[in-house]
């Protein structure tokens, strides 16, 4: 009996080290061997709903003095400009990020960093929601506050954990397995620097807009939202920026006009502008409070010719700035990243006190034109969302 325990033992051993040794040799998620991956590699499978784990190892590993931080309408934007690093710069935009994780993640850069600049995305979804604080997926110990909290047994043992469901797990396996098989689907693309775009074309032109103004928004329009508690998670960001002297800017990420009309027709327009509002409050409440300048803040939803751009089918919207509505292609991402860096004339508006009314005036103006003019088309599309928009 003892006999048939160890040759158990020793087989089972033998196994689960075999599992290991081919999921890592594969290492399907990047993370053991990301210094020489590449796009390739990274897109063997789908990491959308694994970023964050890969995303706060990667951190670890290439110790970025320049991030992005948003949801995933940020991670198109590219972190090269004159004055990033081009080898130290990283998008770390996950989907769905709360403005919890937002913060969290930025300690976790700073702790690994430290950090030189910050481009902060501010979705007006990400901060209408008060709950959940955090997605799934994501864990505290997986995340360090400063760089002694690297060698904490909380993180380490959560690193430990990340290896044994990466190495060892059914999963971790079966993802392997689609990897090397090339068998696995994914409708995206990533890249060394964090971004990735999408290639699924399902959801992308008027049926993408029907899709996320179905999701996104109308499922919102029981439910209490307000800015509170997100905005005083914000104001952390802020005031952990200013202490840690990281060059921090700001971006209201864009939507299509069409979007900020389903807010309007829902009850949530003015929501909508007080979100701008108060971000500028808080951006200037956290600076007086500490004795220092607000950060730059920008919008670009009074771009002409972007956020008010026809609505294609989805075989013609490949050179649309937006794929779905709310997410946008790099060619915007571009122009964002230039706006918000470039001091002096650029493709972004500089909100503050003064200018956010003129600029929201602007915005609602775009609005009610592109209604106009594009009636039909706009009555089609809310009637697919939902029958109560007609």
């Amino acid at each position: 009996m003892k006999r048939y325990l160890l040759l158990t033992s020793v087989l089972t051993f033998g196994l689960c080290l075999l599992v290991a040794l081919f999921n890592y040799r594969v290492d399907p998620y990047a993370i053991y061997h990301f210094k020489g991956a590449n796009v390739d590699s990274l897109s063997r499978i789908d990491q959308f709903f694994h970023l964050r784990v890969t995303k706060p190892w990667l951190v670890v590993q290439t110790k970025p003095t320049a991030i992005i931080v948003g949801t995933s309408r940020s991670a198109t934007v590219h972190p090269q400009h004159p004055g990033w690093p081009k080898s130290h710069s990283y998008n770390l935009s996950v989907p769905g990020q709360t403005v919890y994780e937002m913060l969290r993640f930025i300690e976790h850069a700073q702790a690994n960093g430290p950090l030189d600049k910050l481009m902060l995305g501010l979705d007006f979804e990400a901060f209408i929601h008060p709950e959940p604080q955090f997605k799934s997926g994501f864990e505290e110990a997986r995340l360090a506050r400063d760089a002694g909290d690297l060698s904490s047994p909380r993180f380490i043992w959560q690193r430990l954990s990340d290896v044994r469901d990466t190495l060892l797990s059914v999963p971790g396996f079966s993802r392997s397995l689609a990897a090397l098989t090339g068998t696995a689907t994914v409708g995206r693309r990533y890249y060394r620097d964090g971004t990735w775009v999408s290639t699924n074309s399902t959801f992308t032109g008027r049926g993408g807009y029907i899709y996320v103004g179905r999701t996104n928004i109308f499922e919102l329009h029981n439910e209490r939202l307000d800015l509170d508690k997100n905005l005083q998670t914000f104001a952390a960001i802020l005031r952990f920026a200013h202490q840690q002297k990281i060059e921090t800017r700001l971006f209201i990420t864009p939507e299509h006009v069409f979007m900020i009309d389903l807010w309007w027709r829902l009850g949530y327009g003015e929501l909508w502008n007080e979100f701008h509002r108060r971000l500028i409050e808080v951006n200037n409440q956290v600076a007086m409070e500490l004795g220092v300048k607000p950060f730059p803040l920008f919008g670009f939803n009074h771009l002409q010719g972007v956020v008010n751009e026809p609505v294609a089918v989805s075989q013609n919207s490949g050179k649309s700035f937006f794929t779905d509505g709310i997410h946008f292609r790099p060619d915007l991402g571009k122009q964002i990243m230039a706006g918000v860096w470039t001091d002096g004339d650029a493709h972004g508006a500089r909100l503050d006190l003064d200018s956010v009314e003129p600029y929201l005036t602007e915005v609602g103006q775009l609005r009610v034109d592109f209604e106009s003019a594009n009636s039909k088309l706009t009555a089609n599309l809310r009637r697919e969302i939902s029958p109560e928009l007609e």
